[in-house]
Order: structure tokens, then C-alpha cells, then sequence
């Protein structure tokens, strides 16, 4: 490769009407570096990760602190990224409990992410952390944000969302991931339309076709490490385009309606694969994931625990219906540990995901902040007041993972923690965002993070 020919980080793959964004390559070093020595880093990314019905405190919380505490059983999927992420112990939202509607789980979930009291009639919140981020960090990716989830809901807009605009606005969430895909990788111009995009799909073409020939022209000008790092990129997009076709929606008749893919754990994965390429792109800097709602009564098939005579039992009672029976060693709280361990286990194949993309100055994991949680701890108690919190990634060097944090007791459940608000300050300013109060009592940073 000519050191006189340098790529554009703003460089697309065209053809056919499509877009499609490229990873980082050692081409754009010299606009990179000329980006870092003016003190422009790589991007820095935000992203918040919601499980409902929260986590059983017993099994949740470590018994020791610092850097060498242990974790516990729940959080025993993450062994291998302990020294990524923090647990945050004893952290509230007490602004849910001055909310008008049900405290438990309708103002936890719809408060997750705003640090306000909400209100049904006229409908009322405030605006969340990651709306917050991406009024500010928009003017630098395609997308402004991306609000993804695993099911629609109900009708109630309380229940189903965790991310919210300004003038009390839901933001819509995405939960198929065909229809993402779509979104992401097939980039539609005003030349090629819906109809065009579906008619490709049937003659079963791939996405990767559309722009074969500027694939093509671009690789005839890449040196050796970024023509391997171009294939990587483009095997893993086109694997990915293939998961997501075993999930499209059939054609079917009018009247019949169109099912969602029945498999979770391929929903789940397959939607954090995607936010992890949307990063790596810079198609966007801001991303939620709300796995379930309020409330939600999911059983786990899928899932089982010992029976005590060298058999198994599934989890086939509900998410929410577990949740408040969980006498320490019954049947029922084995099995609402069991979705719960589930949970953490998503979030370490998404915390393992984006290690594994390099950046100049790190990982994609260290370049982000990434919150995992409920809006509830002690379920019984519908408690707000200690909730379940990790923090995973370095903010770009403004945050020191690799401990456990306690802010407060966080099996006394009935005395308040650290306005988690605070934690969204702290956010916020490691994407650049720069907030000095967050929320109804989000007064300043969170300390000792960093």
C-alpha cells in the first residue's frame, strides 16, 4: 500500500443503493492519528443492558470488596472479564417511589435510565441517560441511537420502555432482527427501496453482493492486515446475515400473522452481535437493550435445576411469578436464580464480543461504558433502594474496573443507597457528554470510579 493514500474513517462500501460502513483499518491511521494528536480519541460508546423482575440479593451481592473480592454465584459467567466491569453496590432510585403509578415494577422500569418520578395522566418522565448522550453525540454517526429489545409489550407505555426523548416521549424499541439488520448493513439510498431490498433477499443474494465491486476496488489498495481484517469483518457480517435470515418473517397469506422467532437466546444474541458491529462502525455511539418488560412472566424451558435424585427439573413457571417466591432453598427460588444467572450470561457474551475488537488505543470494550441492571433488587420487597448494577468497560481510561464498590449495606433494605442518577453523570462525561446533574437527585459524580 502507498503510504501517500490514506482512507477516510467516513468511507463507505457502495452498490446497488446500499451503504455499508467498514471497520477500523491501518489505512485511516494517519486521519486517526491526526484525530488523537488533536485530542480527538477513538469514539467513546454508551450502552445500557435491562433485565427484568430483579436479581435474587443472596446470590447477587459479593461478600468481600475491593479488588480481590470474590464473585458470586450469579456473577460467576464473568470470571473471565473481572477485571472489566464494576460491581456497584448500594445504589437507588428513589425518585421512582414519589412516581403516581404502581412503584414496583411499572415506575422502576420506566425510571431505570431517567432518575425521575413519572406519571401516567398526563403521561410523564423525564429524559433517559442514553437520549441524553445521543442529543449530543448524533452529529457524528448515521444512527443517533439505537433502542433495541426482545419483546413489543403490551399496550402499556409504562411497562416497555427504558429510554425516553424529550417532552416525555417513549422511543420506540426494535425487537426483530431481520428488520435491524436491514437498518444496519443494507443501508437503503433513495435508489433502492423496501421492495428492492426483499427482492434480492429471494433471489438470496447477499447483502455483501450489493457492494462486491467496491469490496473489490477498495482490497486492491489494502495492504496485508487490513485485507485480513476486512475479511474478518465481512465472514462475520455475512454469518451474521445468514442467523438473521433463519428469522425473517415468512410471506404468508392476508389474514395470517407473522410470527417472531420462538428462540430467545438466538434473539438475544443475535441483537447484541449487531449493537457490537454498530459500534465497531461508528454507525452509532448510544445503544439500550431491554431484555423483557415489567413484569414479565416468561418461563425458561430451556433452563433447568438438579431435582436432588440425579435429574433435572425445567423452569417452566414465569419470570415475575418466580421472582416472589423466593424462600432461600425452595424449588422456586433455585429456579428464578437460574434465569437470573441466565441473564448474566448474555451480558458476559456481550462484554466477551466487544473485547474482541481491537481499536488504536484499546479494545472496543475499554472505549465504552456499559451498564447492566434492574430497576429492582429484593423482588418481595419491590425494592428500588438497593438495586443490581454492574458497570463494564474503561470510558476511554475514566473508569478502573476490575472491583466491588459498596456504597451502602445493599441487603439492608430499608435504608436508601447512592442516587444512581450520580452513575449517570459519571457516564455521561466518559462519551464526552458533560452534565453536573442528572435526574431528581443526580447531583454530581458517583465516586470512585475512576
Amino acid at each position: 500500500m502507498k503510504k501517500s493514500w490514506e482512507l477516510s474513517r467516513r468511507t463507505f462500501l457502495r452498490g446497488a443503493g446500499t451503504l455499508m460502513a467498514l471497520p477500523v483499518l491501518e489505512a485511516m491511521a494517519p486521519s486517526l492519528a491526526r484525530a488523537q494528536t488533536a485530542g480527538q480519541p477513538s469514539p467513546r460508546r454508551m450502552m445500557a443492558f435491562f433485565v427484568p423482575n430483579g436479581m435474587y440479593p443472596a446470590e447477587w451481592y459479593p461478600t468481600t470488596s475491593g479488588e480481590n473480592y470474590t464473585l458470586s454465584p450469579l456473577l460467576s459467567p464473568l470470571e473471565s472479564y473481572k477485571s472489566d466491569f464494576l460491581v456497584l453496590s448500594g445504589l437507588a432510585n428513589k425518585p421512582s417511589h414519589f412516581s403516581s403509578v404502581d412503584v414496583g415494577h411499572v415506575a422502576s422500569t420506566s425510571t431505570f435510565l431517567t432518575g425521575t418520578s413519572v406519571a401516567e395522566l398526563p403521561l410523564r418522565n423525564g429524559m433517559s441517560m442514553d437520549q441524553v448522550a445521543a442529543a449530543q453525540l448524533k452529529q457524528y454517526t448515521r444512527f443517533p441511537s439505537l433502542e433495541l429489545g426482545t419483546k413489543s409489550g403490551t399496550s402499556y407505555v409504562l411497562h416497555n420502555n427504558i429510554s425516553w426523548g424529550a417532552n416525555s416521549t417513549p422511543m420506540p424499541k426494535e425487537i426483530r432482527p431481520d428488520i435491524l439488520f436491514d437498518r444496519l448493513f443494507e443501508g437503503q439510498t433513495g435508489s433502492q427501496s423496501a421492495e428492492a431490498a426483499e427482492a434480492r433477499r429471494r433471489r438470496r443474494l447477499s447483502v455483501l453482493d450489493s457492494v462486491k465491486q467496491d469490496t473489490e476496488r477498495l482490497e486492491a489498495k489494502l495492504g496485508r492486515e487490513d485485507r485480513l481484517r476486512m475479511d474478518e469483518y465481512l465472514t462475520g457480517v455475512r454469518e451474521l446475515e445468514q442467523r438473521v435470515q433463519q428469522t425473517r418473517v415468512a410471506q404468508c397469506t392476508p389474514g395470517t400473522r407473522p410470527a417472531q422467532t420462538s428462540d430467545v437466546r438466538q434473539q438475544v444474541k443475535l441483537m447484541l452481535d449487531m449493537v457490537v458491529l454498530a459500534f465497531q462502525c461508528d454507525l452509532t455511539r448510544v445503544a439500550t437493550f431491554m431484555y423483557g418488560e415489567a413484569v414479565d412472566d416468561t418461563s425458561y424451558p430451556f433452563l433447568s435445576i438438579p431435582d436432588g435424585r440425579g435429574g433435572s427439573i425445567p423452569v417452566s413457571q414465569g419470570h415475575h411469578t418466580l421472582s416472589h417466591e423466593i424462600a432461600a432453598g425452595s424449588q422456586s427460588q433455585k429456579m428464578y436464580s437460574a434465569i437470573c444467572k441466565w441473564e448474566v450470561e448474555q451480558f458476559a457474551y456481550l462484554l466477551g464480543k466487544m473485547k474482541a475488537v481491537q481499536e488504536p488505543d484499546g479494545t472496543l470494550l475499554d472505549n465504552s461504558v456499559v451498564l447492566f441492571g434492574s430497576g429492582i433488587g429484593e423482588s418481595n420487597l419491590h425494592d428500588t433502594l438497593n438495586m443490581p448494577v454492574l458497570l463494564a468497560g474503561k470510558g476511554g481510561g475514566k473508569i478502573r474496573p476490575g472491583r466491588h464498590i459498596v456504597y451502602k449495606d445493599p441487603l439492608n433494605f430499608y435504608t436508601q443507597g447512592v442516587p444512581i442518577a450520580k452513575l449517570f453523570v459519571s457516564m455521561l462525561g466518559a462519551v464526552g457528554v458533560n452534565a453536573t446533574k442528572f435526574g431528581d437527585d443526580g447531583d454530581g459524580l458517583l465516586p470512585n470510579l475512576a
